[in-house]
C-alpha cells in the first residue's frame, strides 16, 4: 500500500470511529422531566416525621405504580395512589414504628396482591410486615402488621425477597446490623404467625460495623439469583449455606445494584458511597477477577442507587443521588448516568440541592417508561416526582 493509500485508511478509519462514538453519545440522549412536588402542594406532605425509607410497587393493582413513604413518627408510614395528575395520601401504619431503611415488597401471605416488609431501626429490634388489603383501601384505616421476629439485636437496615436457594420460593433475607449477622429465611406457609418465622446465617463478621445494601441478580451468569451486599456477592453452596466473594472490601457501607453495561457476559455491579462519602463505581468481572471503574468521583451521602432504561435506548442507565444533611447540603446532586451497553455513560444533573435519601425507579404515571420518586430524610421532608417525558 502506498503513502498516500495508507494515510487515506487510516483518516476514514478514524472518521468511522468518529461517527461511531457521536452515534453512540446521541443515543445516550438525556429525558426531559417534568416535576411535581409537595413543596408546593403537587403531592400530599407524608407526615411521617423523618422519612427513613421509600417503597415503589403497584399497591392497587391498577397497572401504575404506586409509592410507599415510612419514617419515625406517628404516623409511621403511608402510600400514595395517583389520583388524576396528583396523588392522593392513605395510611399504612399509624404506631411510632421507627422503621429503618431498605425495605421490599412481595406476595407474602399467596392472595395475588403486594405485602410490605421493613425492619426496625436501631431503636427496636422487629422486623414487620404489613398485609395488603386490596380491594378494600380506606384512607383512614391502617393495614395489619404481622411480626416476623421481635427478639435478639436491634437495627435491620436493609430487606430483599429471591429466590436465593434455588428451591423455587422466594426467600426473605436482611441484615441484623447490631447483631453482625446477615440472616435469610423461608416465606412459612402461615406468614401471620410469628413462630412460624424461623432464621439461618447468610453470614456474620466479628467487630462492630453497619454492613449495608442489599440487591439480587445472577452475578456468576449459572442462571440462578445471587445476593449482593456490603461490597460482597454471595454464593449459594446448599440448603441455606453461602460463600462470600468480595467485590471492593472498602464498600461495606454501600448501596448495591447489578445489569448488564457492558453487555455480553456477565452483568456488571454498581457500588454507591451509601451512609458516607465516595465514589460510585462499576465493577465488571475481566480475566478472573472484578476491574473498577469509577463513573463519579465523589458522591457525599449517595443512599440512593438504582438502575433501569430511562431513555428507551435498549440500555440500562445508573440513578445515584447524595443525601442534604448528613451530606452535600445545597450542592446535592440528583443525577442520571445513561449507559451504551459499553460502560460508557453520559451524565444528567436532574436537580441540585434537594437530598435525597433512597430514591427509587417505578412507572409512576402509567404510561409504561420510568420516572424517579425522590425523598429527602430530614432536612425538609419532602417527596418529589420526576416524571419521564421521553415520550
Amino acid at each position: 500500500m502506498t503513502d498516500p493509500m495508507r494515510r487515506r485508511s487510516v483518516l476514514v478509519a478514524g472518521l468511522l470511529c468518529a461517527l461511531a462514538a457521536a452515534t453512540a453519545v446521541w443515543a445516550q440522549q438525556p429525558v426531559r422531566w417534568r416535576h411535581r412536588s409537595s413543596q408546593r402542594g403537587e403531592i400530599p406532605q407524608p407526615e411521617v416525621g423523618r422519612q427513613s425509607a421509600a417503597l415503589v410497587f403497584d399497591v392497587d393493582g391498577d397497572g401504575a405504580d404506586d409509592f410507599v413513604i415510612a419514617g419515625w413518627s406517628t404516623p409511621s408510614m403511608v402510600w400514595f395512589r395517583r389520583d388524576g395528575d396528583s396523588w392522593r395520601r392513605y395510611l399504612v401504619d399509624d404506631r411510632e414504628s421507627h422503621i429503618e431503611a431498605g425495605g421490599d415488597f412481595s406476595d407474602i401471605d399467596g392472595d395475588g396482591d403486594l405485602d410490605v416488609v421493613h425492619g426496625g431501626s436501631w431503636a427496636t429490634n422487629e422486623v414487620w410486615w404489613w398485609e395488603n388489603p386490596y380491594p378494600r383501601f380506606d384512607p383512614k384505616v391502617p393495614w395489619p402488621r404481622h411480626t416476623i421476629k421481635d427478639s435478639g439485636q436491634k437495627q435491620h437496615h436493609d430487606q430483599i425477597f429471591g429466590d436465593f436457594d434455588g428451591d423455587g420460593r422466594p426467600e426473605l433475607v436482611f441484615w441484623n446490623q447490631q447483631a453482625r449477622q446477615l440472616l435469610i429465611a423461608d416465606v412459612p406457609d402461615d406468614p401471620r404467625r410469628k413462630a412460624s418465622w424461623s432464621f439461618a446465617e447468610v453470614w456474620s463478621w466479628p467487630k462492630a460495623f453497619k454492613y449495608e445494601g442489599l440487591a439480587r441478580g445472577d452475578v456468576d451468569g449459572d442462571g440462578r439469583v445471587d445476593l449482593i451486599g456490603g461490597g460482597m456477592w454471595f454464593e449459594h453452596i446448599g440448603d441455606k449455606r453461602f460463600k462470600a466473594h468480595v467485590v471492593d472490601a472498602g464498600y461495606g457501607q454501600s448501596r448495591s445494584a447489578i445489569a448488564d453495561f457492558v453487555e455480553g457476559g456477565r452483568p456488571e455491579i454498581v457500588l454507591n458511597s451509601g451512609d458516607g462519602v465516595g465514589p460510585l463505581n462499576l465493577y465488571e468481572w475481566k480475566d478472573g477477577a472484578w476491574r473498577k471503574q469509577t463513573l463519579v468521583e465523589r458522591v457525599d451521602h449517595g443512599h440512593t442507587l438504582q438502575v433501569g432504561d430511562l431513555n428507551g435506548d435498549g440500555h440500562q442507565d445508573v440513578y445515584a443521588a447524595e443525601m442534604f444533611r448528613p451530606g452535600a447540603g445545597e450542592k446535592c446532586r440528583q443525577m442520571v448516568l445513561y449507559g451504551d451497553g459499553r460502560g460508557r455513560f453520559v451524565t444528567q444533573i436532574v436537580s441540585t440541592g434537594i437530598g435525597t435519601h433512597e430514591g427509587k425507579l417505578g412507572d409512576l404515571d402509567g404510561d409504561g417508561d420510568l420516572d424517579i420518586l425522590q425523598k429527602d430524610f430530614q432536612e425538609h421532608q419532602r417527596v418529589d416526582v420526576w416524571l419521564n417525558e421521553r415520550q
